[in-house]
């Protein structure tokens, strides 16, 4: 057997002699911002001929020096199948955040269920370049090559922003560079489209759904005009555009009011022939340049969290192309409606404590159920020495009945015995119970019909165990950046596999001190509550009071009799108790639902929030699992519903 196996390493030593990681390709360009999660790119290239053998492709995020415990870790099966292999990853920046760590690990399969891991063969240490500030413009614009915007605003300040905000510009070479999954955008505030064929040929199904998936989470898509016409005709994105494309028109002609908006004091641009599309608005269309009844030349719409804002012009034609022109005019733009709501309050996400109160929560809940709880053995060896100590010490210091004192000295070692063996037989049988606790935040955008979910969730063990965690459905894992410097807390991160199936493998859990990580997935509403409970429904500055809601099957928002009014707190803490009420007091405190508020002062579309406790779980846990849901759903109405 040892032969055999020695024969093995050799192979595996030889077939990898001649792997190295050739490509690393992080972010847009190397463009990220510390919190949030960026692409990665890995091009692994051998030059012997592919072998069965398979191989963990290993990534870790760590801070300096490069020897602490990585903050992050992910983790994909490579099987070897062709010389050339490309990985792509999604990969959450904690801060202080500086270095990625490439593995290339491989895999002996035994003929048992689990894996036996050799060394790395292959390790790349990559720096992580500076990243942006979380109140700066991540412009992504997806044209062909000689589009202009980069050269007029890309590092420009916005001199409306007192904060002193910048705009940063990258270019994606081609669609296929677009993310396959919406968390792939988190960093992008911005996506420029201009002389793209929006098909299914060009832009795949995952790559259609990631995208309106991150616009609807908070993200603003800018769509140019003129003879993009024929483009934006029958494309996937045509459905949600806040106005009918009726027809294209060639003109030199532009108001008076429309050239001072776009920037042309001083420049003649009734010289130029330029193509417009004639828009008509639909319900929920916001003209930001034109005259709804006569032309629009800009327009947008909400979409979710996010917006959607369509140019009826070329922006890199002429006349718009003039630089003044596209400096002024890209620069009011982006100051004024470049970001929407949630991602404006974003700037404040890395101040947030939210996290933090949220796991002590967790840690408090943990201490109070393990000192009943099966975690018993560790209360036995420190009460039940103590008790020996102090009686018998008593005992033995008045020595009334040497008699007594012996005996009861033989029958508590005996106790002793008893209860440590009896409780170590019962470790070994009785199963080690896992329980998940979640708060969950539920987005819903009926309009597309998906919801997103963000959940808090901890887990904890009845006795010290190492366990794997698995989702069925794709969603995206990290753990919370709670202050804890401790070794033993850095440990337990356990590693993040992404393949069809996200999973969480060799995670330390403990009764004492639980592990905590977020989780972000996108669901049907299929999956939705059917009923909610604690339910407000929040237009303009008012709130009223609603009590339990049942949404119907075509998801409108229920119509009842005002029972309260006040100023909106979101979420309001009122009439709740248990988890609702510190979950709810926590998210008010940090302010983590902010951008609902300012959306309140700016009198947008109305919301209805409340709470459900339905089990949202596609968990897959080893071992036995208790699940404990609370969730608050944030329901938002489609224009015109």
């Amino acid at each position: 057997m040892k032969t055999v196996l020695f024969l093995l390493l050799l192979i595996v030593s030889v077939a990898f002699g001649e792997v190295e990681i050739e490509d690393v390709t992080f972010g847009f360009n190397g463009r990220y911002k510390t919190g949030t999660w960026a692409p990665l790119r890995i091009t692994v290239q051998s030059q012997d001929q592919p072998t069965p053998f398979i191989r963990n492709l290993v990534i870790d995020i760590r801070s300096f020096p490069s020897d602490t415990p990585p903050m992050e870790r992910y983790a994909s099966e490579m099987p070897r199948r062709s010389t050339e292999e490309k990985k792509n990853f999604y990969v959450y920046c904690p801060k202080n955040a500086a270095q990625l760590v490439v593995q290339l690990v491989p895999t002996i399969s035994s003929k048992s269920t689990t894996s036996e891991n050799i060394q790395p063969s292959v390790i790349r240490e990559v720096p992580l370049p500076l990243p942006l500030s979380r109140k700066d413009y991540l412009v992504l614009v997806l044209a062909p090559s000689g589009d202009k915007l980069k050269r007029f605003v890309d590092k420009e300040h916005l001199v409306s922003h007192s904060d002193g905000a910048r705009v940063y510009v990258e270019y994606l070479k081609n669609s296929t560079l677009l993310p396959q999954d919406w968390i792939g955008y988190s960093a992008v505030d911005v996506l420029v489209i201009r002389k793209t064929v929006l098909t299914d040929r060009r832009i795949s199904k995952p790559q259609q759904t990631a995208l309106l998936d991150w616009v609807q989470r908070g993200g603003t898509l800018i769509l140019s005009g003129g003879n993009d016409f024929n483009i934006l005709r029958g494309s996937f994105v045509e459905p949600f555009l806040p106005v009918e494309l009726k027809s294209l028109k060639k003109t030199n002609r532009l108001p008076d009011t429309v050239r001072e908006k776009l920037g042309f004091q001083g420049l003649d641009a009734n010289s130029t022939m330029f193509e417009l599309i004639q828009f008509a608005p639909k319900i929920g269309c916001e003209t930001l340049i034109g005259n709804p009844e006569e032309q629009v030349y800009v327009a947008k719409r909400k979409f979710g969290d996010g917006q959607i804002i369509c140019l009826a012009f070329d922006y890199n034609a002429p006349p718009f192309s003039e630089q003044q022109v596209d400096k002024t005019f890209w620069r009011d733009l982006l100051s004024n409606h470049g970001k929407s709501a949630r991602h404006l309050t974003d700037q404040y996400a890395l101040v947030l404590q939210h996290e933090e109160k949220i796991h002590e929560e967790f840690r408090s809940t943990s201490l109070k159920v393990g000192l009943i709880g099966v975690p018993i053995v560790k209360l036995l060896f420190t009460v039940i020495p103590i008790y020996l100590l102090s009686f018998g010490g008593l005992l033995f210091y008045f020595r009334k009945s040497k008699q007594k004192v012996h005996t009861y000295w033989r029958g508590g070692c005996v106790l002793v015995l008893l209860s440590v063996s009896t409780i170590a037989a019962a470790r070994n049988v009785l199963p080690n119970t896992i329980t998940v606790d979640r708060l969950s935040i539920l987005s819903v955008y009926p309009e597309r019909q998906r919801a997103h979910l963000l959940s808090y969730v901890s887990v904890r063990a009845a006795t010290d165990a190492e366990t794997s965690i698995g989702y069925t459905q794709i969603g995206f894992i990290r753990h919370q950046e709670v202050e804890d410097s401790r070794l033993e807390h850095r440990q337990k991160i356990g590693t993040l596999f992404q393949d069809s199936q996200t999973q969480l493998r060799k995670l330390f859990v403990d009764p004492w001190q639980p592990t905590t990580y977020v989780k972000e997935a996108f669901l049907d509403v299929s999956e939705l509550p059917h009923t909610l409970e604690n339910a407000w429904y929040v237009t303009g500055r008012e709130m009223t009071y609603l009590g339990d809601v049942a949404l119907d099957a075509e998801l409108k928002l229920p119509t009842a009799a005002p029972q309260l009014q006040l100023t909106p707190q979101i979420p309001p803490a009122e009439e709740l108790s248990g988890k609702r009420e510190w979950f709810a007091r926590i998210l008010r405190q940090e302010y983590v639902l902010r951008h609902l508020a300012e959306e309140a002062d700016a009198n947008l579309p109305s919301y209805l929030i409340g709470w459900t406790s339905q089990d949202f779980t596609d968990i897959i846990v080893d071992g036995n699992v208790k699940t404990d849901d609370e969730t608050l759903v944030i329901f938002r109405p489609t224009p015109g519903l």
